[in-house]
């Protein structure tokens, strides 16, 4: 699981809450439609946990447009709704990542002139990537031969003198 399989899911909530509006994700331009978000890893990091295992830490951003009335303002009011329908739609204490389930944090950080930020943050491990486990690429071993040598001065050994 990387980053981006983190943002993918996280971008599949916002579109269930807003299946109307468009959700930016490689870049937002600047005439983009209103009301609309815009999702970014804002920072990811992998660090070594053991000889097979990394840590994840990774920060994502979601900016929200609320849409503009004729003098092309924003409402702030909309946008404190839209702000607080996101942090009550990843209330849960986990987010389904594919076929795992992920501690997710989701914070309001205030709002800008014209948009509102949620920022989301989970840690998690995974396998190191490109790690084998030492067991699994081992020869099996097929066929073997036991030798077994008696020595002499055991009782009963027919070798004796």
């Amino acid at each position: 699981m990387t980053g981006m399989d983190l943002c993918d899911a996280i971008a599949a909530v916002v579109s269930e809450l807003w299946p109307e509006r468009i959700i930016y994700r490689d870049f937002c331009p600047v005439d983009h439609q209103r009301p609309s978000s815009y999702l970014y890893v804002s920072d990811s990091a992998m660090e070594p946990a053991n000889l097979c295992m990394v840590e994840w830490t990774v920060e994502a951003r979601l900016e929200l447009f609320c849409a503009t009335d004729e003098y092309d303002l924003s409402s702030t009011e909309a946008l404190r709704r839209d702000q607080e329908q996101v942090l009550l739609a990843f209330a849960a204490p986990s987010l389904k990542v594919g076929d795992r389930w992920v501690t997710l944090a989701a914070q309001g950080d205030g709002m800008d002139m014209g948009s509102a930020f949620v920022n989301f943050s989970a840690t998690w491990f995974d396998e190191r990537p490109g790690y084998t486990d030492p067991e699994e690429t081992a020869p099996l071993m097929e066929r073997y031969e036991v030798i077994k040598e008696i020595s002499a001065g055991i009782p009963g050994n027919q070798n004796e003198r």
